[in-house]
């Protein structure tokens, strides 16, 4: 046998809440501002149907009558079949999972009761009419309370024991086994349920209230409600073989596999693939205005035209890395541009260390003053100040030194570079 993966267990389940084709989707979208009218309106009937259950409750024929008149309406339709099959006797009707109204959709068949096993609180245990079997959260008092109350009742306890809810289409979960250790007999009973829009009943990771809406948005859903032969428990047998046993006989009436998938297996899909969507989301995301030159175009080759002004910035300025500058040209392409912004200090970088006579040009000097080079070279100068002064005009004026020294450095190489004979003095005079 193969190793069972996710893709199996997804074969269980609706991953998307439209599944048609690319016309069927136009339609539904033409079809959404009417259903968005059928919604809002059938909402408010709903309210309306929690006020007449009052007056006309589901244990009775009336009130069941005018509970399926009304449902109707809203858009949710009945039918049984097979009712020859029916047991009133029998005190737990074992049902598979395919919406959250399915329990709603039977009691308009056979009144019953559904134990809370959410925790709800009672005003929504009330509301959805469900039994409160447990005691201070023990498992024990839970199962001890649903025997009794089988014993004591009339009406059958009505149980989904594939715990989630699946497409109904592939195969059914594996059964939990206290609805089959309460009783040595049980009633199953399959739904299915079919729209005439290809709008998923539930998906993976739907909730009940958004289940619920899409029930209200189309324009019905047809609930079919089977019963099958009544299945006792035989001498011996444990809980779990029982549960096996009726889970095999009921996927074998919907056609379907008996998957090796539990609701446990579900719950850890959604969990697995909750985080991956979220380690996803929280990946750093790069915006090109933020990112720095420096970073934008490192690894790009550049034509020999920027390549060489990338060699001419380098000569001026060897303590800037090639790779800073190669990514200030690719953007501006232009040498003084470039200078200019290193100078005055809108680039940040990690100076490189340049020895004296690389710093030095190889080319002859003609007619170059001594008093146009520093006493230092540029590599070794400082550009900042001794203390971070309080006063903005004195920052202000620190920085005005710095960058008139590094012009200074700058123009002296450049001069010594084409061995020009002009003085670095002379080209300030001539600036101002």
């Amino acid at each position: 046998m193969a190793p069972l993966n996710d893709a199996d267990l997804l074969k269980n389940f609706q991953k998307n809440r439209v599944h048609g084709s690319v016309k069927d989707t136009l339609l539904i979208g033409l079809y959404a501002p009417l259903g968005c009218v059928l919604t809002i309106i059938r909402i408010c009937m709903l309210f309306h149907i929690y006020v007449i259950s009052f007056a006309f409750p589901s244990s009775t024929s009336i009130g069941r009558c005018v509970m399926r008149v009304m449902l109707t309406l809203c858009g949710l339709v009945v039918k049984v079949k097979d009712e020859v099959n029916r047991r009133d006797t029998c005190s737990v009707v074992v049902c598979n999972y395919i919406s959250p109204v399915d329990r709603l959709m039977f009691s308009l068949i056979q009144p019953n009761i559904m134990a809370n096993e959410w925790g709800l609180p009672p005003f929504l245990s009330m509301l959805l009419g469900l039994k409160d079997l447990t005691e201070e959260g023990s498992r024990m008092s839970f199962l001890q309370n649903a025997k009794s109350l089988c014993q004591h009742t009339s009406v059958p306890l009505f149980t989904r024991p594939e715990g989630v809810p699946t497409s109904g289409k592939h195969g059914l979960l594996k059964f939990s086994s206290w609805q089959f250790s309460i009783s040595d007999s049980v009633q199953p009973v399959v739904i299915q349920a079919e729209r005439p829009m290809p709008i998923s009943l539930t998906t993976l990771n739907s909730s009940g209230f958004s289940d619920l809406i899409y029930c209200l948005f189309t324009p019905y859903s047809l609930f079919t409600v089977r019963y099958l032969p009544v299945v006792t428990k035989e001498e011996g047998e444990s809980a779990e073989v029982f549960a096996e046993r009726v889970r095999g006989t009921m996927a074998k009436s919907l056609g379907l596999i008996a998957s090796p998938f539990s609701r446990h297996d579900r719950n850890e899909l959604v969990k697995r693939m909750g985080h991956k969507t979220e380690l996803s989301r929280s990946q750093p995301v790069r915006d090109d205005a933020n990112r720095s030159p420096v970073s934008s175009n490192e690894g790009q080759p550049l034509s020999p035209r920027l390549e060489a002004m990338v060699q001419h910035c380098k000569q001026v300025t060897p303590q800037v890395p090639l790779h800073v500058l190669r990514a200030l040209i690719a953007k501006s392409e232009d040498v003084e541009h470039t200078l200019g912004s290193i100078f005055e200090g809108n680039i940040q970088f990690d100076p490189e260390e340049v020895s004296p006579k690389s710093a030095l040009p190889s080319t002859p000097v003609r007619h170059v003053p001594v008093n146009a080079l520093s006493s230092s070279p540029p590599s070794s100068q400082i550009y900042k100040g001794k203390v971070f002064n309080k006063q903005s005009d004195q920052r202000h004026l620190s920085l005005s030194e710095r960058k008139k020294e590094m012009l200074t450095q700058a123009r002296a190489r450049y001069i010594q570079l084409h061995g020009l004979s002009i003085t670095v003095e002379q080209i300030e005079k001539q600036q101002f």
